[in-house]
């Protein structure tokens, strides 16, 4: 898996004075290769390096934007790199809770009245194999006290003095992203993103070749308002009902998962339609998949996708399907985040502060996302491209022969990523590959949490 795609956003952050530039990079050399779940001062042992780390977050001349902004650039930069410039690339958007609710700085109402904390919202990148690349887009989101319990107001205000305006701020991140640089981007939005002014905003100066798959929350209407007074049931000419009568149906094998997170095997309905919604200005595709039965263990699945990329076929149709399951990355991506990057551990007594060392950390929880990834796209690789220090190679093979299962040596070869991952999990409790499959993040966190204490005690006792 090619890392230049982290060293061009390490690259792509500027700074105006070169001396945080060098505080920069030795800020990333004091945490590289180690647990960043745990805390500043466990991370860096010396005083005077901490200190260091510290006067760099709390310069004024640095925040979240600068890294963010950062990795943009880095970003477009590694894509006119790529000699594939006609792949279509991915572009997830969601929003994460952070919450704060044991401090006294007060950062605003995220779900209940007492709350602390605020939302982010990403866009998150992904190439045309879905491996994640990094973070395209970050808004962070303070919700005022005293707007709680006041919804119905916002009903009378424009979506740009919305909070829905953060879908047009991550849309508009990307449509400037293909046009810097040519990249077709196809847009992942889930059930909240489905508002008329985001999708009209995707059909306005539309890149060529790009699109957006966002799953249906509202049972929209293809009548006109006066066409409404004149029809008896209204329900006749709502999405939910006209797919079912679509023309374009078929039976498909796909694989799903039990309520458990099992993956089975399952018979499904694929429909497909084109349709012209009022309030929408140009006719687009909903994409409807329906488990045909199911049982007590499973878990009915019935996605409404709407979308403007070509559907013309039902091989289309499933890629469209198969292209809106990737949208899951993203919560991935937020578990490496939080779990991985102990973002809502951060002790700082500001906004400003706590803001800029979660910026700085975005680059981090993708790199703990890749390291995931290259074990599923390049598990015959070294684990030493993810585990640089000599001594945590020696432990890890030392330890390896305690942990790791004669089964899972048939199915990884020692000293590779796969293997890596496999010891970790095993460290964190996970039953092993053939039953569980990968290990989740959780997991694999725990088994990292505890490595890293056997390593503490492995490099003290090597030491003179």
């Amino acid at each position: 898996m090619d890392n230049r795609v982290i060293e061009e956003q390490i690259k792509g952050v500027s700074f105006s004075d070169g001396r945080l530039r060098q505080r920069y990079e030795s800020c990333l050399l004091m945490i590289e290769s180690k647990d960043w779940s745990q805390s500043f001062p466990t991370l860096i042992k010396n005083s005077y390096a901490l200190k260091g780390f510290y006067r760099f977050i709390n310069n004024s001349r640095v925040t979240q934007s600068t890294f963010i902004e950062g990795y943009k650039s880095g970003l477009s930069n590694y894509s006119k790199q790529q000699e594939d410039q006609e792949s279509s690339w991915y572009l997830i958007h969601d929003t994460m809770y952070v919450e704060f609710n044991d401090r006294e700085l007060d950062l605003g109402y995220t779900q209940g009245k007492d709350s602390n904390g605020f939302l982010l919202h990403h866009g998150l990148l992904l190439d045309q194999d879905h491996v994640p690349l990094g973070l395209l887009h970050q808004d962070m989101i303070h919700r005022d006290r005293s707007d709680f319990g006041k919804r119905g107001d916002c009903r009378k205000k424009s979506i740009d003095d919305k909070e829905s305006s953060k879908w047009l701020a991550g849309i508009q991140t990307g449509k400037d992203f293909s046009e810097a640089t040519g990249r077709k981007l196809v847009h992942l939005l889930d059930r909240e993103a489905d508002i008329a002014e985001v999708i009209n905003l995707f059909l306005s100066n539309r890149h060529e070749g790009s699109g957006f798959i966002i799953r249906a929350r509202h049972d929209r209407s293809t009548l006109t308002h006066s066409q409404r007074e004149q029809e008896e049931n209204l329900g006749l000419f709502r999405l939910f009902s006209l797919i079912k009568e679509s023309n374009h149906h078929k039976i498909i094998q796909r694989t799903l998962r039990n309520k458990a997170g099992k993956p089975y095997e399952a018979e499904c309905w694929l429909r497909y339609e084109a349709y012209k919604f009022r309030g929408i200005e140009s006719a687009i595709t909903c994409v409807f998949l329906e488990e045909v039965s199911t049982t007590k263990e499973s878990k009915m699945t019935g996605w409404y996708l709407l979308t403007d990329l070509p559907v013309r076929s039902f091989e289309e149709a499933e890629q469209v399907v198969e292209g809106y399951t990737k949208r899951w990355v993203i919560e991935e991506f937020h578990k490496c985040y939080k779990t991985g990057c102990s973002i809502e551990k951060r002790q700082f007594d500001s906004r400003g502060p706590l803001c800029t060392v979660i910026g700085f950390l975005g680059l981090l929880a993708i790199q703990l996302l890749r390291s995931r990834y290259l074990a599923k796209m390049s598990p015959e690789s070294s684990f030493e491209d993810v585990v640089p220090q000599l001594q945590a190679q020696e432990l890890a093979r030392k330890v390896a022969k305690k942990y790791l299962m004669p089964i899972d040596l048939t199915i990884a070869q020692e000293g590779t990523v796969l293997w890596w991952i496999l010891l970790l999990g095993r460290m964190g409790g996970h039953q092993g590959f053939k039953s569980k499959g990968m290990p989740g993040w959780q997991t694999l966190w725990k088994g990292l949490s505890y490595f890293n204490t056997l390593l503490e005690g492995y490099e003290m006792q090597a030491s003179p």
